[in-house]
């Protein structure tokens, strides 16, 4: 068996253990309301499919920004390898949950991810902002 026949079966593997869903968006454009002048930012859909929420470890950090603590918990959301081309600052919602609808709505900001030769899953680390 070759290494890439496990890395493949492996890619199967984890995907089986994804049983939430979810939508990674890319910042767009920003835009203003002419009736309003309300100014938001446009979302493109990268990725929308299956996932797997996992806590990364269980540092929490509590910065603070403008006279307010605020606290970021790292976790990972895992996708198939492969699924999409994903950049830090992308944006994950969780959008549907197997096991725990908690989680959905969450929302968290990709920070730091590196696409490996050997992945049997993209394990996005992100951070949520309480």
């Amino acid at each position: 068996m070759s290494a890439a026949d496990v890395v493949l079966a492996g890619r199967r593997e984890a995907e089986a253990l994804m049983v939430d869903s979810c939508r990674i968006t890319s910042a767009g454009d920003v835009v203003t309301d002419p009736d309003t002048g309300e100014v938001t930012r446009t979302r493109t859909t990268v990725y929308e499919g299956r996932c797997k929420v996992q806590s990364k470890d269980s540092a929490t950090s509590n910065p603070e920004a403008g006279g307010a603590t605020f606290t970021v918990v790292s976790r990972q959301v895992h996708i198939p390898a492969n699924a999409a081309e994903i950049h830090d600052g992308y944006e994950v919602e969780i959008t549907g949950s197997l096991l725990n609808s908690f989680t959905v709505g969450k929302v968290y900001r990709v920070a730091g991810f590196t696409p490996d030769t050997f992945d049997t899953a993209f394990r996005l680390p992100v951070k949520e902002i309480l």
